[in-house]
Parts: C-alpha cells; structure tokens; sequence
C-alpha cells in the first residue's frame, strides 16, 4: 500500500461528556443505530470469537483530519480515520492473521491466470453502500478509473504503472466489466503480485461522484465541510459527526456485508470516537481516567510512563521495530517555477544538493545512536535505507551503513568542493557561498522538531550552518509536492499493510509523487533512478519470490548509495489500550489496533 506522511501531530481538544467512558456506556447486546435491511445473499462469514452488540471506542487521533476524499487523503490523520473503518478494498488484508495475508473481502473470490497478466474478481452480490444504495462492478471500475486520471492527486496512482511507452507516458493495466459482479484487468506484463496493488483501489460510489469527476470537480468532493451524510462507504462505520479541531464521530453502516457464525451482521461496536488531541501529556492524562480507550502509537519517550500504568485494566504492548522510517530529504528539483520561471533551487544550492559525496558526508555527520538514545529515549535503532529490521521479510542489512564519523564528512565535504576560507567556522563552495540550509518539518510534532533541530547541531559541528526551522504540516507538504520552496526537511513514511516493493512505488519511482527529493518525474533525472525505476519492474514481473528479495535487495542498496532521503531511526513501537475489548490483537502495521474494527466489541 502507498505510504502515508506521518505527521504524528496531536491536536487539543476537551472531551465531550458523552465521550467520556463511551466504551463501557450502551453495552446493551442491541445494536444501536440498528441495521437496516437484509444482509446481502453473498455476505462475508466471520468465523473468530463472536461479540456482543454496543458501546464505542475512543480512540486519539495525529491532527485533525485534512480531507474525507479518501483517493487524495495522503496524511496519517485522514488515513487512521477513513481507511478501513470507512472505506475498504475490493480486497481485504488480514495484518493481524496468523499468518497476515489477503483476504477475500469484498470479493467471493479472484483468479489470476497462469502468466500472471490477467486477473478476474467476483464481487459479493447484495452489497450496498453506507446509503443503501447497492455496490457492483460499475462502482470498482468507476473508483479505478478516477485513481487512473492524471488531473487527480493520488498516490495510488504509481502503484499501477507497469512502465512507459515509446512517448514515454505511464502505461497501466486495463480493466473490464465483465458482467454486474465480474471486473477484469489485463496486464501489459507479468506481475504475480498485483492483488498488492488492487489493495490500493479504496472503493467510491458512482452514483454520488461520477458527475463532479467528469466535470473535473472531483477535488472539490468530501470535503471538510460537507455534509458527513455524503461521506458514503463500505466500510462497517460511516461518518456522523465532523467538528473541527475537536472530534470525529463513526457510527455503525447499518448496510455492513459481513455476519458472524452466529449470523449477527457486523460490526460490534456502534461507535468510534476519534479525539482530537495537541498535547501528549494530554493524551495519557486522559487515557489515565478513562477519556480514551486506544493509543495506537506510544512514543519512546512517553513508553516509561505508560508502561507503569499497567494493570489488569490496562495493557501496554511493545509490538517491535516499527516499519515506519524517519528520514531527512534534500531538494534536487531541477524544474523552475511555472509563473516565475525562476528555478525552484537556486543552481549553487542544487548543484550541491545533487552531489551524492555531500549527501553522504551529511549521512556521516548524523549521529544515529545519539539521537535514538536521546530523542528517542533509547526506543529506536539506526537506519539506513528506507526498510526498517521491522519488516522481517523484507529487510536486507546488505547496504552502506554510515557509523557517526565526523571526519569522514568533512572529507566529503571538502572533495565536494567546500572548505572554510574566511574562518567563520561554516563551509563556503567555490563561488563563495556560504553553505547555509534550512531544514523544514512540521511544527506540531515536538519528537520530529527535536530529530530536525539534533540534526541540525551535528551539521553545524562539521561546517554546515543548518537551521531548524518547523512550519505548519499544510504548509509542508505544500512545499514538498506543489511549490518546491524548500532545501531540506524531515518526514517519515508509514508504510501501510502489506509490507513490499509495490506499496514503496510512490516514494521509489523517479515518476512517484512521494519521491520526496524530486517528486512525479517525467523521466529519471540520473542514471540510478532509472536503475531503480528498471528493477521495480523486473520485481512485479517475476514469479520467483526468491528473486524479488534478491532485486529488492539490490534497490534498498542503491538508496543507501544515493540517499534520496537520508534515513535516520526506526522506532520500537508500542499499543496501549483498555483490557475491555473483544478481538483487540495489536500489530505492528497500521492501523495496529483496530485493523479488525468490525470485529472488535466491549466485554460485558
């Protein structure tokens, strides 16, 4: 699944009365709101523990929400709250089964042919929408259709791109209706892992949005503002109450397609509550007494704290090294301005930000440990490639590692062609340029402007005159995909269920729009970008799981090679959560703790 900016940036709010202890509140075994209509012929049988009906989960939620439209959402907030209670897949991914793998969801089944070019889904018949209107193939080819469309912003489109032709425009697979429940894609080549890729099609009604897209409105859709009544899904929860800054409220689709072995249609739960929270000694306080029920994410340096709040009531749970990266990304954009036509780097900025002997001196100049022992209080491990240990499968430790070695940078600095020659103590290049940058990252998550503001201190040790400047999350990813205005900054990725190559296309194409050092290339601006772009390929073609790991093996290390971004730490994560809930299994990969939310329900 494409990634999601991590922008863990907690925003204040005063729990509403009827929030409080909303869990243990309404545990009644009747569903409230209740369903309505029949479930669907095809429904999906459940076949774990079974609930009772009730009660409601609250959960903290990183910033207040940006959108509702869930093929442009492409911040943490927007995803923790639509994906999967929302909207979902034509195909489901168990991230909590044992072991984590697809699951049929929306579909009775799919077949893939011997060549691994075409594919067929069968959709569940009797399905509809969290309006009641009812789901079928003409909604799945309609949502492909929109991811598809260049005048959208989505990253899921580069999940799709099986490469370019001969014009050098992006070529994707073509689908086909094949009758009310039967949709077909036809692969331009092999590709035996393209249910990965069908897991990035967040399903949309054509019936509510088919005219604004065709009318190039579709930006305009979901939005903030709008009634939640339009936010329409197949998600178990539909979108009841908005209030900006302060609380999302989920309550029941009464139209959900799954039952229990029991027959008792799904899901448990009649609400979820997201909270609204800025400050994280907020967010335990109110976790302490009850306010919220679910911290999905325990920071390092709050883990000590919460983990004494462990009790019968209380469980913490260190889930392992997070797949999540931290990382820093310097601006080799080499377009201009488009109303300007001034250069979006000034050409002594980017011929040094284009030098890879600078990028790694940087890299040498990080101390790694240091800042996993201080900002991250001992609860991370150094990182350099964009696949964390986390990711067991994945993971190849055969990369260049760059150990704290001061000296080491400044020698890459200086056959860069930097020295210090008015002995001010900063570096200057070879017109005189003083090498000052500025190093961006968003100003509400106080872990990541301490990582900006470490980083910048041990750059100034070598000569660069790093500033850390934190600016608003809008604003920052206004600048890394829209004006370009920046010289580096410091994000993370969240890479989403399941782990691999083709969940990484968006950040690893030179054609990604989260290739954050130079973003939706036309085409490769140096030879190891088209490198990597060449051996993304190669992987999704291949049928041989062995030689994927090996062709993977190969990009993580020409990243570390190239450091389009410079990785930093990968964080040891950890859940905490109330011991009241049924089916609550954490995981390491998002959503962690509610990747099951239908199943999910309050003990009595």
């Amino acid at each position: 699944m494409r990634n999601i900016v991590v922008a863990v940036v907690l925003t204040a709010m005063i729990v509403s009365a009827g929030c409080r202890g909303g869990s243990s509140v309404g545990v009644s075994g009747t569903p409230n709101p209740p369903f309505e209509g029949d479930a669907p012929q095809d429904a999906y049988k459940y076949t774990g523990e079974t609930g009772v009906y009730g009660g409601a989960m609250v959960l903290s939620l990183p910033d207040d929400i940006k959108t509702f439209n869930i093929i442009r959402a492409s911040d943490t907030a927007s995803a923790d709250v639509l994906w999967y209670n929302v909207f979902r897949c034509p195909v489901d991914y168990r991230n909590g089964g044992n072991p984590p793998d697809f699951d049929p969801g929306l579909c009775t089944k799919w077949e893939e042919s011997p060549d691994a070019k075409v594919w067929t889904f069968y959709l569940r018949r009797g399905v509809r929408w969290s309006d009641g209107e009812p789901f079928n193939a003409d909604d799945f080819v309609f949502t492909y259709n929109v991811i598809l469309d260049k005048n959208v912003d989505t990253a899921a489109r580069d999940v799709f791109v099986e490469g370019k032709d001969e014009k050098g425009e992006a070529i994707y697979p073509s689908i086909e209706k094949l009758d009310d429940y039967t949709v077909r894609f036809n692969l331009h080549r092999p590709n035996a892992a393209f249910l990965e890729a069908v897991y990035n099609i967040w399903l949309i009604p054509k019936h509510r949005w088919e005219q604004p897209w065709r009318t190039g409105k579709f930006g305009d859709t979901m939005k903030l503002s709008d009634d939640p009544s339009t936010v329409v899904g197949l998600g178990p929860f539909r979108v009841k109450e908005y209030v900006s800054g302060q609380r999302i409220v989920l309550e029941r689709n009464p139209y959900f397609w799954k039952v229990d072995n029991r027959g008792q249609r799904l899901p448990y739960l009649d609400r979820m509550i997201f909270v609204i929270v800025k400050d994280f000694n907020t967010i335990q306080s109110k976790f302490q007494v009850g306010e919220i029920d679910v911290m999905q994410r325990v920071r390092p340096q709050d883990y000590a704290l919460v983990k004494r709040m462990e009790s019968a009531d209380v469980k913490v749970d260190d889930i392992g090294i997070s797949y999540d990266t931290n990382w820093i990304a310097f601006n080799q954009n080499t377009g201009s301005n488009p109303k300007t036509h001034k250069p979006f780097v000034e050409p002594w900025k980017l011929k040094l930000f284009r030098d890879v002997k600078f990028r790694q001196a940087v890299s040498y100049a990080i101390n790694r440990e240091a800042l996993a022992n201080t900002v991250f209080s001992a609860r991370a491990v150094p990182l350099y490639s964009f696949v964390t240990p986390g990711d067991t499968t994945w993971f190849s430790d055969d990369i260049m590692k760059y150990p704290y070695d001061p000296a080491r940078a400044k020698e890459l600095f200086a056959e860069a062609g930097l020295k210090d020659t008015d002995g001010d103590g900063f570096l200057e290049d070879g017109e005189g340029h003083t090498i000052e940058i500025n190093l961006n990252t968003n100003a509400s998550n106080s872990q990541r402007v301490e990582t900006i503001s470490f980083v910048a201190r041990n750059l100034q040790d070598v000569g660069i005159k790093a500033n850390a400047v934190p600016i608003a999350f809008g604003v920052l990813i206004d600048k890394m995909q829209s004006t370009f205005d920046f010289d580096a900054f410091g994000l993370g990725w969240q890479p989403n269920p399941p782990p691999g190559p083709l969940g990484n296309k968006n950040v690893l194409l030179s054609s990604g729009l989260q290739h954050a050092c130079f973003p939706s290339q036309e085409k490769p601006s140096t030879d190891w970008e088209a490198h990597i772009d060449q051996l993304m390929q190669q992987i999704e073609s291949s049928p041989d799981q062995a030689e994927r790991h090996r062709l993977y093996a190969q990009v993580q290390r020409i990243w570390s090679e190239y450091l389009p971004e410079i990785n930093l730490v990968a964080p040891r994560e950890a859940v905490a959560y109330k011991n009241k809930f049924g089916n609550l299994r954490p995981v390491p990969l998002p959503p962690r703790a509610t990747w099951n939310c239908e199943e999910l329900y309050v003990k009595k």
